[in-house]
């Protein structure tokens, strides 16, 4: 049976240095195409959605909410638009994090009843519930509508830019 650390820790991981590599590629279309990074960062797929930036800082902060809930882990919550420097110091200060946390943190708390925040409400489930069908579901989502700006604006991203943090390991 896969474990809570196994379903969480290295699925998120790799999901935050998926956005890590998708803005570093970000970052060199800019240059070479002498396109100011800002008009990325604050790039939105339709003007009622929230720009690049926090779709970066709602998934640091729901990866850091998820530490807290299993962890037991500390962490000021902050969504708000971010730098592109202040994008990739969030993500490497929770990459950081996330690897300091050891499996007999989380293993063990499937049926612990966790609380976290799905908009204005308050959710509570147990926390395998909340792992599978909220917390890694909601980083995705912000993942993807990153991975879907930059495409949008042009960036030249492909599955692979997607997948490649994903699939290591595979054996091909």
């Amino acid at each position: 049976m896969t474990s809570l650390y196994d379903l969480t820790i290295p699925v998120i991981t790799k999901a935050l240095q998926t956005e890590v590599t998708i803005l570093k590629k970000a970052e060199d279309y800019a240059k070479e195409n002498d396109k100011p990074i800002t008009d990325l960062i604050n790039a939105r797929l339709i003007s009622d959605m929230l720009p690049l930036s926090v779709q970066v800082s709602i998934s640091v902060a729901t990866a850091k909410k998820t530490l807290q809930v299993l962890a037991g882990k500390e962490f000021t919550l902050e969504i708000k638009e971010l730098s592109l420097e202040e994008s990739y110091a969030r993500l490497a200060d929770t990459l950081k994090a996330l690897a300091e946390v050891k499996p007999e943190e989380i293993n063990g708390k499937e049926s612990n009843i966790i609380e976290f925040n799905i908009g204005k409400r308050v959710a509570r489930t147990t926390a395998i519930d909340g792992v599978q069908r909220f917390l890694i579901p909601t980083i995705y989502f912000h993942l993807t509508t990153l991975y879907d700006i930059l495409r949008k604006e042009g960036v030249p991203l492909g599955k692979l830019d997607y997948l490649t943090h994903l699939i290591e390991g595979f054996e091909f």
